[in-house]
C-alpha cells in the first residue's frame, strides 16, 4: 500500500462460500488468534440467512475487513447486535473500520432498527475514541471479565472487562461540553489513586497506549478503570464522549438524565 493512492473499498453482504471463507481466516490475522477460535463459516452461512447482517469490505478482489452482527434483545427492546468488526493491519488508519461501521448502521435502519449494540475495551483508549467520539455511540453497562481469559495476543493476561456501545440511530447523540476532571494522573503511567464523583459531567484520565510488554500495569490500569466505571454507572453515568491529550485521552461522563436515555 505504500506509495499507493488508497481508493475506497466497496463494501456489501457476503454472498459465496469463499467469501466466509476468507472472513473465517482473516479473523486470526486481525486479532492474533491463537488458542481463541474464530466464527466458522456455518456460523457466518447461518446468521446471514437468518436476520442477520454478515459484510465484507473488498479493495478490489481482495476482502480487506468484516463486519459480522445479529439480533438481539433484552426483553424489552430490539436492537441488532455487532459481535465483530474489523479490518487488516495494513487497512487501519485509513478510515476503512469506520466505512464498515457507517454502511452497518445505515443498513440497520433499513431492516428496521433503531439501535446497534457492540462491546469494547475501555482500557484500548484508541478503540474508546472511534466507538464513542468518532461512531458517535453512548458506553454504559460495564461488564467484568466479559469473556473470560483469552488467548488472542491483544487479550492475553488481563480479564477481558468490556462496556457495551450504544448507537441510537434515530437521535442525535450529545457530546460533552463542560466536565471536571476527577481521576487525574499525576505519575504517568500508573493508575490514579484519588477518585471521587463531583458534578454532572467527569472525566477520567486514561493513557493513550499502555504498550503490551507490562501486564503488571494493564492489570492495575483494569482494576482502576472497573472500579471508576461500575462507581459511575451506580450512580446514573453514561460515557458519553472522548477527548485526546498529549499522551492521554479524557473519558467523559455525564448523568444519564442530562442525555435523556
Amino acid at each position: 500500500m505504500e506509495g499507493c493512492i488508497f481508493k475506497k473499498v466497496e463494501i456489501r453482504r457476503a454472498e459465496s462460500v469463499e467469501e466466509y471463507k476468507v472472513v473465517e481466516n482473516i479473523q486470526r490475522d486481525i486479532w492474533g488468534m491463537v488458542e481463541e477460535p474464530p466464527v466458522p463459516l456455518p456460523i457466518l452461512v447461518a446468521i446471514n440467512s437468518n436476520g442477520g447482517l454478515v459484510e465484507i469490505a473488498k479493495d478490489e478482489n481482495k476482502i480487506v475487513g468484516f463486519s459480522l452482527a445479529f439480533p438481539g434483545t433484552n426483553g424489552k427492546y430490539r436492537y441488532l447486535y455487532s459481535h465483530m468488526a474489523g479490518v487488516l493491519h495494513e487497512y487501519r488508519n485509513k478510515n476503512v473500520g469506520y466505512d464498515i461501521k457507517m454502511h452497518q448502521f445505515e443498513q440497520a435502519k433499513k431492516m428496521g432498527y433503531t439501535e446497534v449494540r457492540w462491546t469494547f475495551d475501555p482500557m484500548k483508549a484508541r478503540n474508546t475514541f472511534f466507538n464513542v467520539s468518532k461512531l458517535g455511540a453512548y458506553a454504559y453497562d460495564y461488564k467484568i471479565n466479559y469473556y473470560g481469559i483469552m488467548g488472542s495476543k491483544e487479550n492475553q493476561g488481563v480479564e477481558s472487562d468490556r462496556i457495551e456501545a450504544h448507537k441510537f440511530l434515530d437521535r442525535e447523540k450529545i457530546s460533552a461540553s463542560n466536565f471536571e476532571i476527577v481521576a487525574h494522573i499525576t505519575d504517568f503511567p500508573r493508575p490514579w489513586q484519588d477518585f471521587r464523583i463531583n458534578g454532572e459531567s467527569l472525566a477520567v484520565e486514561v493513557p493513550s497506549d499502555l504498550g503490551s510488554n507490562d501486564i503488571e500495569l494493564a492489570r492495575n490500569w483494569r482494576i482502576a478503570l472497573r472500579r471508576a466505571i461500575t462507581l459511575l454507572e451506580e450512580n446514573e453515568f453514561v460515557m458519553n464522549d472522548v477527548i485526546k491529550e498529549e499522551r492521554s485521552v479524557l473519558l467523559i461522563f455525564t448523568l444519564r438524565k442530562k442525555l435523556g436515555i
